[in-house]
């Protein structure tokens, strides 16, 4: 009785929210597209940088040896005359143009020392560029790194191949900010589409005066707490399902675009814990929308209340960007993923960055869903509040 109950009021609000096309379309579509799109465009954007073509560079070089002059030119810097050298600096400054190389005449290369009287006798090669500018700066740094290959050298730096000099991961600081972003976006996406509907799904119905009509009828106000909540539960899943496939078909992509596959090599195993842990943190933000939508008075009180929770999300993931802080919480061990939400930040992080422990993921999984259970009891005990009927 109390199972069929609950669902007939599931149902009920289930359906009306399929019907709806545009309800349905957010459910299904707006995680997909959020979470995928922002990758995507986090991948144009890096794409854009990598591949201006010579035609779109602005740089040029004055008296070039042959030597240089043929490694500039083929890297798309080009010939200028000294009369222009006053007029492209000029378009430097005005951000017109990014880099400007001259070479003294009768230019030589020669073996300089720390000694202040025979460093001055180097000749000097002048770059002038714009450092407010990006293109700019970066065509400063290519152009540096271009002329000390020309620079004699009195030793080499880890010049052996077959030595691994770097003991850390070399993709450490892109999982890091992919790491920050993802479960914030996986989360954000999903949020916004459970507050409207758990505050249209309790607060509405107090709002619109259907809650007293409701909690009048046979039917136990723990069965209509559950119900809806069972309702919010199944849309979050849709949600849930949608902003991960948004996000798995995303990260090999980045991982391309950054040059970074190696470092994103996901296994099944690891999408299927990335899910599992996606879809428990979805039902503790589920549990706490139902939580503020049924202690509020109307609609613009819950949606008001409810982002208060998603900010504190927020931060709490650009929390692990800070080495010092990082640090900080490390030493808290496994008691991270003991705290609801927190945890998910955590360990979604660390899925990512492809160092999780089993262990700490079904401690995650665990706690989110007695967490859960236990926010949905609340729910049913706010609905059997006698001042909850007289507040509606």
């Amino acid at each position: 009785m109390f199972w069929r109950d609950s669902w007939a009021v599931a149902k009920k609000d289930l359906m009306a929210c399929l019907k709806d096309k545009v309800i349905l379309m957010q459910i299904l579509i707006l995680p997909f597209v959020v979470v995928f799109g922002y990758a995507m465009l986090m991948s144009a954007m890096n794409g854009a940088n990598q591949t201006s073509t010579k035609d779109d560079m602005k740089a040029y070089y004055v008296n070039a040896p042959e030597q240089f002059a043929a490694v500039l030119t083929d890297t798309g810097y080009r010939l200028a005359q000294e009369s222009e050298i006053d007029r492209i600096k000029e378009e430097i400054q005005q951000k017109k143009t990014d880099l400007l190389i001259v070479f003294p005449k009768d230019f030589k290369l020669k073996q300089g020392s720390s000694d202040t009287e025979n460093a001055a006798a180097l000749d000097n090669i002048g770059l002038w560029y714009n450092s407010e500018k990006t293109s700019s700066q970066m065509r400063f740094s290519e152009a540096n790194i271009l002329l000390n290959e020309f620079q004699p050298k009195a030793f080499t730096i880890n010049a052996d191949t077959a030595e691994t000099y770097n003991f850390g991961d070399e993709d450490f600081m892109l999982k890091n900010v992919l790491g920050m972003i993802f479960p914030i976006m996986v989360l954000m996406s999903v949020f916004m589409i459970c507050m409207n509907l758990a505050a249209q799904s309790i607060a509405g119905d107090k709002e619109r005066g259907f809650m007293n009509t409701l909690l009048i009828t046979p039917v136990k106000r723990t069965s209509i707490a559950v119900g809806k909540s069972l309702c919010i539960f199944i849309t979050a899943i849709l949600g849930g399902l949608s902003a991960f496939i948004g996000m798995a078909l995303s990260l090999p992509q980045l991982a391309k675009t950054f040059g970074s596959e190696e470092g994103f090599a996901f296994s099944f195993s690891d999408y299927f814990v990335l899910f599992a842990v996606t879809i428990t943190a979805v039902f503790v933000l589920v549990g706490i929308l139902l939580i503020v939508s049924t202690l509020a008075k109307d609609i613009k009180q819950a949606t008001t209340i409810a982002p208060i929770f998603m900010l504190i999300l927020m931060v709490a993931g650009m929390l692990t960007m800070s080495d010092n802080i990082r640090e900080l919480i490390d030493n808290f061990g496994i008691y991270h993923y003991l705290i609801p939400a927190w945890n998910t930040m955590r360990i979604m992080q660390e899925i990512i960055a492809m160092k999780y422990d089993g262990v700490c993921v079904l401690i995650t999984c665990g706690v989110n869903l007695v967490v859960t259970v236990v926010m949905i009891a609340a729910v049913g005990k706010l609905f059997n509040r006698e001042s909850m009927l007289m507040d509606s």
